[in-house]
């Protein structure tokens, strides 16, 4: 229905024409046709909340370990993950990370106002064990030559935090394998980060490894304050790697400790796998 305003103008639907206003211009649009999907259609559009439900997996379980993250993180996260599931030679809709190159997910940051590359002049390095032993290690800097520090007049030092996690959407169980802070007091300290995760891999997961950098600075009363400023707070995927069966083995064999936390997962992923898993027995029943 369409009723005229208080201005003279008409606001609202006749049949299939829409009036509304535009910067005080009237304007009459027509409503298009009714797009009637197909099957291939359809299946991307399921195959895209599959991995939109991924990549809220993950943000669930990250997000708690680095700081800020800009307002379009989630978009581009998703983006991240379906460029992943394209590698999968698996049929679309049957596509998930397990079973992809997880290329596309290392080197994401979550906040892209404030790129890490800009505040840290050395880059980290990665050392994967056949026993799924992890060493990560930022080699040696100047405190204060080496990074960007935020244009407050509180003194800041700087504090980097790793993170190990493993997910398993089908097992809907995830591992926080281990994790570690390391923080820099000294005005010209040289410093460098050479840390040793060695903790189990849980068989059949993927893992993510993030480095985040907070600046942080103790008040007048002695509580501890990160800088206010978002530019300053980056973080960032480091590596992503699936942990096969023999990875998973040798770490038992060699004694190496449980991961740090477990905890369950809902079931969003399987439950959007079934919902894939009908449409498809579905679509076959009625092509007959």
């Amino acid at each position: 229905m369409a009723i005229q305003g208080r201005n003279g103008k008409i606001k609202g639907k006749i049949n299939n024409i829409v009036y509304r206003s535009y910067r005080d211009k009237q304007v009459l649009q027509i409503l298009p046709d009714r797009v009637r999907q197909t099957y291939a259609t359809k299946l991307a559009a399921l195959e895209f909340g599959l991995a939109s439900i991924q990549a809220k997996i993950l943000r669930r379980i990250l997000c708690n370990f680095v700081g800020e993250y800009d307002g379009k993180m989630a978009v581009r996260l998703n983006a991240a993950v379906l460029e992943c599931l394209r590698t999968s030679q698996r049929e679309v809709g049957e596509r998930t990370l397990h079973d992809a190159d997880l290329g596309g997910l290392k080197g994401f940051q979550f906040n892209a106002n404030a790129p890490i590359e800009r505040l840290v002049k050395v880059r980290p390095s990665i050392d994967l064990a056949p026993n799924g032993q992890i060493r990560i290690a930022l080699p040696r800097f100047n405190v204060m030559s080496d990074l960007v520090y935020p244009k407050e007049p509180q003194r800041f030092v700087p504090c980097f935090f790793i993170t190990v996690a493993a997910f398993n959407f089908f097992e809907e169980s995830l591992h926080i394998i281990d994790y570690a802070s390391f923080e820099f007091t000294g005005d010209n300290q040289e410093a460098e980060i050479d840390w040793l995760c060695s903790r189990q891999l849980p068989k059949g997961s993927m893992v993510f490894i993030t480095l985040a950098l907070s600046y942080v600075h103790t008040n007048w009363v002695g509580q501890r304050q990160v800088t206010k400023d978002s530019a300053f707070s980056p973080s960032i995927i480091l590596d992503a790697f699936h942990v096969t069966d023999a990875m998973a083995s040798k770490g038992a064999e060699d004694g190496l400790e449980t991961p740090k936390e477990a905890m369950p997962c809902d079931d969003i992923f399987t439950r959007k796998l079934r919902e894939i898993a009908y449409f498809k027995k579905k679509y076959a029943k009625n092509a007959r």
